[in-house]
């Protein structure tokens, strides 16, 4: 993708807003400065509705890429890679709750998954379908070895602060990159200038918003 999409990135701009909202009551809750229920009513909501954007746009961004397989893989590992210094960071403060297999370690396994099925959109509806309905039936098991949750077979007493496994979140990114598929030869630039900027950079704001709200709240709450 030669030419950055700006609505796309303002889109995902959206999304990493909503993500920081969350983040931001979620650790007033984890820190015990205010507590919420943040996985059902609104807050849900508002989880899931950022979580199915950006990473809806994750596949419309590989399907609009230029990048092939092998530039995919090459995107996927760094991202990957991002996603390990999260795991090794949490393991520090949140001991086993650690995040064993976040959205960056989603992210950087779909888009080399996405990337096989650009110009096949019928393929990957039908992959979406059977990654949804995979996903929930894993939901149902409980298996007695703990390698499987990448694929979202988990343990008993699995725990994890972040967790995206395949099925069924590699759904959302195929949806998405029927949507990039569709719209590749029709789509206008414009811009949006904060959220485009956002977007462009969202994977530095991932790694970074979250110890800036710790620890603004830690220090707010050692004050108050």
């Amino acid at each position: 993708m030669k030419k950055r999409l700006h609505e796309i990135d303002a889109l995902r701009g959206i999304a990493l807003v909503m993500m920081i909202i969350f983040h931001f009551f979620f650790d007033l809750d984890y820190l015990g400065i205010f507590e919420s229920d943040m996985w059902s009513g609104g807050w849900l909501v508002l989880a899931r509705i950022g979580q199915i954007l950006f990473l809806g746009l994750v596949g419309f961004s590989v399907a609009l890429s230029s990048r092939g397989v092998s530039g995919q893989l090459v995107r996927g590992a760094r991202i990957f890679g991002a996603g390990m210094l999260v795991s090794f960071v949490t393991w520090l403060f949140a001991g086993d709750a650690f995040v064993k297999f976040g959205v960056l370690h989603f992210i950087g396994v779909a888009v080399v998954i996405a990337a096989w099925f650009k110009s096949r959109p019928r393929t990957a509806l039908c992959v979406a379908v059977f990654s949804f309905i995979l996903g929930e039936y894993f939901k149902t098991l409980v298996v007695g070895v703990g390698f499987l949750f990448p694929i979202g077979l988990v343990p008993l007493g699995f725990s994890s602060l972040d967790y995206f496994p395949i099925f069924p979140w590699l759904s959302v990114v195929l949806v998405g990159l029927l949507g990039g598929e569709f719209y590749k030869s029709r789509w206008r630039y414009g811009e949006v200038f904060l959220l485009s900027w956002m977007g462009r950079h969202s994977l530095a704001i991932y790694l970074i918003h979250q110890p800036i709200l710790i620890g603004v709240l830690l220090g707010a709450k050692s004050v108050l």
